[in-house]
């Protein structure tokens, strides 16, 4: 249950995770952690995972250096608000929860040095099964399969947990390229993509790109909505509920990163023609050298133009040398599209949850 902090709080780690750790206010003391609400399991207390809770998270997914766009403090915050995020640094580990419909789960393995990623994880378990009815509800999510390598493991192969063995699901795994392969378009696969590029061009010599700026915010959620129309009306097979659900959460997922594109400190760009912004794309470095992509929508009634944005935003980051686009969701067009730009290589992820013993199934 969520209860609300009557004092400012003092106390907000489990275990001390260093000065270094802490964000300093401007008269460069430790700031206290503000009054507000937390969750509660067992005696532990998990943190709502808002933007307060940005400098812990980029150190200490800084220090890791995982090339996953999962590992993005704005790509987490722009999708938390389908389940509520939850915070804390244990045995120096940045660990972030998410509240749903199915229970308390582990967004991502804890974050941080690998000889407290172990103590860290058997917390973490811990919070889950106090929390959950089931402790076959905890899940670890989008875990990099270097993790494995910290724990221990059964005859069998299957990674232990605090002496449990745990099931290994394999999920979709992020589209990584060279970013100068995706600049320079060179050869024969990529003859399409050029083609498509140079007719938007030629039918549409008024389009003119720009940095994304407050100024642009209405204009880009306008686009959004037009976008999220025109996909209804081209309903793909398959569940009609999945797909709509989907569909929302995207939409809220865009507005939210276009609201909190400066605090988020992500690079834009927006494509206009003949005045009217017809496409945004947004982004941001995940490591020194993989800048990911979060989000690109145009008017898909424009041809050439998402190929074009594309081309020209991975121009922003010319000095990192791949650039991560995410997963497919598991979506047979997005796979296409995704694999027509001839990925370099694939981010692959995993979720760790409990077996099931055979006389529960």
């Amino acid at each position: 249950m969520l209860n609300a902090v009557n004092a400012v709080m003092d106390t907000h780690f489990l275990t001390p995770a260093g000065t270094r750790h802490q964000p300093l206010d401007s008269d460069n003391r430790r700031r206290l952690e503000p009054q507000g609400r937390y969750l509660v399991s067992g005696k532990y207390r998990l943190f709502p995972f808002d933007k307060s809770a940005k400098p812990y998270f980029d150190d200490a997914a800084g220090r890791l250096g995982v090339a996953l766009s999962d590992y993005s403090f704005a790509n987490n915050v722009i999708w938390l608000y389908q389940a509520s995020g939850f915070y804390q640094i244990i045995e120096g580990c940045f660990c972030l929860f998410g509240l749903s419909g199915n229970g308390l789960t582990m967004l991502l393995p804890p974050l941080g040095e690998p000889h407290r990623q172990r103590r860290a994880l058997k917390t973490c378990i811990r919070i889950m099964d106090q929390y959950n009815p089931s402790p076959y509800q905890a899940r670890l999510d989008f875990v990099y399969k270097e993790f494995l390598q910290i724990l221990d493991h059964a005859e069998d192969g299957a990674p232990m947990i605090d002496g449990e063995p745990w099931h290994v699901e394999v999920t979709n795994p992020d589209y990584i390229y060279r970013t100068s392969d995706l600049i320079d378009l060179r050869g024969n696969a990529f003859k399409t993509k050029r083609n498509e590029i140079n007719q938007f061009r030629r039918a549409y010599p008024n389009h003119k790109l720009v940095p994304f700026c407050a100024e642009h915010r209405e204009a880009a959620r306008s686009l959004v909505n037009t976008w999220t129309e025109n996909r209804i009306r081209a309903l793909p097979e398959g569940s009609l509920e999945d797909f709509l659900y989907n569909l929302e959460l995207e939409r809220k997922a865009i507005n939210r990163t276009i609201a909190l594109y400066e605090e988020l400190g992500l690079e834009g760009l927006c494509l206009f023609i003949d005045g009217v912004l017809e496409g945004f794309t947004f982004g941001e470095r995940l490591t020194p050298n993989v800048a990911n992509v979060l989000i690109e929508k145009t008017n898909f009634h424009i041809q050439g133009a998402a190929q074009y944005l594309f081309r020209e935003f991975t121009k922003v980051f010319a000095q990192s040398t791949y650039i991560n686009v995410g997963d497919d969701l598991g979506f047979e067009n997005l796979r296409r599209v995704k694999m027509s730009y001839r990925p370099a290589m694939f981010g692959e992820k995993v979720i760790l949850h409990r077996r099931v013993p055979m006389d529960t199934r």
